[in-house]
């Protein structure tokens, strides 16, 4: 696989939007009461769980669908 390089500029703008939107983060009160807070934990537990058979899914059916890479050289 080719590596890509990105351009410096590319690099100077996203670092420099994350340390602004850091520097923001801390200007901003987190301690608000959020309604969905109690059930965080389960929609967390849920995400994982259905990401991780995507991906045992993804990894089983791979093999099963790919072609050799001779395929259209015959």
């Amino acid at each position: 696989m080719k590596k890509i390089a990105a351009p410096r500029r590319i690099i100077i703008t996203l670092t420099s939007l994350t340390l602004i939107l850091a520097a923001l983060d801390l200007m901003i009160d987190h301690h608000t009461e959020v309604t969905f807070l109690p059930h965080f934990g389960r929609y967390l537990l849920i995400s994982l769980g259905a990401g991780i058979i995507f991906i045992a899914v993804a990894r089983i059916l791979v093999p099963l669908l790919s072609r050799r890479e001779d395929y259209y050289d015959r």
